[in-house]
């Protein structure tokens, strides 16, 4: 199967580049501002996702698309780079992908829809979260993944196949191993705390690609657990005490956010994780 990653470059791409290539079946593409080996298994072009010509000639042939080109971050760029980039980055996907007929498109949207991330008000209506909670973006980041979501949907009523893959925290594998050091990382204020390595990040990737699931999918691809040692039922309370009883399903080492579909839709398990090893 042939596949065009976005965004191939960067800390995600490059383990679901790794994860694709170890089945032999995948050829890959990858497109992104960054250029890459001249030679290889891969082939690299270099673009920009906000150029639809750009999109359309680097999608042709291909049968599925996985887009993860974008400022990832509110506070790397400015609120209108940030925002032009992943709003009309995502359309020009989408809208390739519709004219070219490639099957299924599968994007990385991010926890930060919710509103948790960058939101200084945010308070959850109901803990864990799940994919079904209101979304409150109070940050241009956040709010540009939402319309984001809503661009697939409106491509999906057309026809095109979707899938949208919510992470939230990744790790590298280097990054992991410092937190088991560190055994984990300390309580700052009332923040998710939530992660995922990037190689089960990669593999949930792959599944969209593979599985028959519903077009129009969104899910959350975060780890069992979280990235703090206490656990969540006690930790919240205690910073936040208006949150009340909300956090008392969070024993142990349970994470703010559920995985329950991806783990039910794609038969995705997370791996990895800080407190093992």
């Amino acid at each position: 199967m042939k596949v065009l990653i976005t965004g191939g470059a960067g800390k995600v791409g490059q383990w679901l580049v790794r994860e694709l290539l170890n089945n032999p079946t995948y050829e890959v593409t990858v497109f992104d501002r960054t250029p890459g080996p001249e030679r290889g298994i891969v082939k690299y072009l270099v673009g920009d996702i906000q150029d639809l010509g750009q999109v359309i000639e680097a999608m042709a042939g291909a049968e599925a698309v996985i887009h993860l080109a974008a400022i990832h971050n509110p506070n790397i760029a400015t609120t209108t780079v940030t925002y032009q980039t992943n709003v009309v980055g995502t359309f020009n996907v989408h809208h390739a992908a519709f004219r070219l007929g490639v099957r299924r498109v599968i994007s990385a949207s991010s926890n930060a829809i919710v509103g948790w991330s960058y939101g200084e008000r945010f308070m959850p209506e109901y803990l864990p979260i799940d994919e079904d909670h209101p979304l409150r973006p109070e940050d241009v980041y956040g709010l540009s993944k939402q319309i984001g979501e809503t661009i697939a949907r409106s491509y999906t009523r057309k026809g095109l196949e979707t899938v949208m893959l919510r992470p939230s925290g990744v790790v590298t594998p280097d990054e992991l191993e410092q937190m088991k050091k560190d055994q984990g990382r300390r309580a700052s204020g009332f923040h998710a705390y939530s992660y995922v390595d990037a190689r089960d990040l990669a593999v949930a990737f792959r599944l969209a690609i593979e599985r028959a699931i519903p077009s129009g999918t969104i899910l959350f691809i975060v780890a069992d657990d979280s990235t703090v040692a206490e656990p969540l039922c006690e930790l919240y309370p205690r910073i936040m005490p208006s949150i009340g009883d909300k956090a008392r399903a969070l024993t142990g080492s349970k994470g703010a956010y559920s995985n329950a579909r991806a783990k039910r839709l794609l038969g995705w398990q997370p791996v990895h994780c800080w407190r093992s090893g």
